[in-house]
């Protein structure tokens, strides 16, 4: 499974926007990828520990650092930026599509598998759907 490739992938889509980011909360277009992230990421794991049951530790752990590392990079361009600038700046299209593909490489994996949940697949709707009007 490549979770090292997507954890690298969220990282550096959050280095190029860390630029762009005062309070610590974080604003609900961002909230949306770090939801989707960690509940579809909990369904890879689970994906993990059935298949391949002896990567499922590092998978979990590969995971947790992804989730760690996304919601640190958002909480530091709100920081640096403000709520506003923060929402603006996840909700554009340049963000999402450089978000969107890697967790629908997470739901593709999960589909062949059909071990997404509907947790999962509900924050990847909440993330895809507004995308689509932009």
């Amino acid at each position: 499974m490549k979770i090292y490739v997507m954890q690298l992938a969220f990282v550096s889509a959050i280095a190029l926007w860390a630029g762009y980011a005062e309070a610590q909360t974080i604003p609900p277009p961002c909230e949306r990828y770090i939801t989707a992230v960690n509940i579809c990421g909990a369904d890879l794991v689970r994906l993990e520990e059935t298949t391949k049951p002896e990567k499922a530790a590092s998978a979990r752990a590969s995971m947790n650092d992804t989730v760690k590392t996304l919601t640190s990079g958002m909480r530091e361009v709100v920081r640096r930026k403000g709520v506003d600038e923060a929402a603006k700046l996840c909700a554009s299209p340049a963000f999402s599509s450089q978000m969107i593909p890697q967790i629908t490489n997470m739901m593709t994996m999960l589909s062949t598998g059909d071990a997404a949940s509907e947790g999962c697949q509900d924050a990847y709707g909440r993330l895809v759907l507004p995308t689509l009007t932009q």
